[in-house]
């Protein structure tokens, strides 16, 4: 569980990912100015954090459904324990998946997944369904998104 190993961060480290968060495609001399810092740190700060894992990639924030993509599922499954890791791997890798957790409760694991339709959900569900390492699943579909964000405030 090396993932999961706390990365110490000084206040240096923490104003750049708080302003990556902002904007990723922030300059790192501007930022560097910015901030009071020499860019050649910023850049060395940068890498590390990237080396660590805390940065994992660098990526675009879209908003799905101005893609159509307007239908969100909650998907909790219950699967055959034998095969946990095995099938979160395999749902995890699906296109319309955009996130798995493995969870304790009644439910093994909960996947937030985003459709064009109502029959893409079902086709999904029902591919899902066939899977001999699902014993059950309960669907929730989410009616308005109140937030949807994967940043949260580094403290």
């Amino acid at each position: 569980m090396s993932d999961r190993k706390r990365v110490e961060i000084d206040t240096v480290d923490r104003k750049l990912l708080i302003e990556l968060l902002k904007d990723s495609r922030v300059s790192l001399r501007k930022l560097a100015e910015e901030m009071n810092v020499s860019p050649a740190t910023l850049h060395n700060r940068l890498f590390r954090l990237v080396q660590e894992g805390v940065i994992k990639g660098f990526t675009a924030l879209i908003d799905y459904s101005k893609l159509g993509y307007s239908l969100t599922s909650i998907i909790m499954a219950k699967v055959d324990g034998k095969h946990l890791v095995e099938f979160e791997r395999e749902i995890a890798n699906l296109d319309n998946v955009i996130a798995v957790y493995d969870i304790v409760g009644e439910y093994d694991v909960a996947v937030i997944a985003k459709f064009r339709s109502v029959e893409d959900l079902d086709n999904f569900l029902k591919s899902l369904l066939k899977n001999p390492k699902v014993e059950r699943t309960h669907t929730s579909i989410v009616l308005n998104v109140v937030k949807e964000d994967p940043r949260i405030k580094i403290v």
